[in-house]
């Protein structure tokens, strides 16, 4: 018979929305928080890594509803959508699933004591490029071109 577990609780909530994106070949990255998922905001965010980057790149996502390739400058990101319910596949899912591991079983007072632990969680593992790298290069990434 299983148990519950022990873990602090707070009634009510806030939200935000890391966006985040990471270069599998060199590890950079470009992060930020956002109030809301959806087209407008993932629109700036998007506007935001293009203005970031030199050179043409591959923009990987999942099927989010506000992911719309039309928001893309096809000069600077090319968008390849992943198929519906293949988490294992997107490259950035690896990274959150170690900011995750920093954050199980903690309550902030505040939505911004919480972006500021999120902050230093993604700051820490970004320090380590090659950490970056092997979280997020996959396989099939290394083998693609645009």
């Amino acid at each position: 018979m299983g148990h519950r577990p022990i873990a602090p609780v707070k009634i009510g909530y806030e939200n935000t929305y890391l966006y985040l994106t990471v270069c599998p070949f060199t590890g950079e990255g470009f992060a930020t928080f956002l109030p809301k998922l959806d087209s407008k905001s993932f629109g700036w965010f998007i506007q935001k890594v293009e203005e970031s980057i030199s050179e043409k790149s591959l923009f990987i996502a999942d099927g989010a509803k506000a992911h719309k390739e039309e928001l893309f400058d096809a000069n600077k990101l090319v968008f390849k959508k992943l198929p519906p319910a293949c988490p294992e596949l997107n490259p950035v899912e690896r990274f959150f699933k170690e900011v995750r591991k920093y954050l199980k079983n903690k309550v902030f007072e505040s939505l911004e004591l919480a972006q500021q632990k999120i902050q230093k969680v993604v700051e820490t593992i970004s320090a380590s490029v090659d950490n970056v790298i092997s979280l997020t290069c996959f396989p099939y990434i290394k083998n693609t071109s645009i």
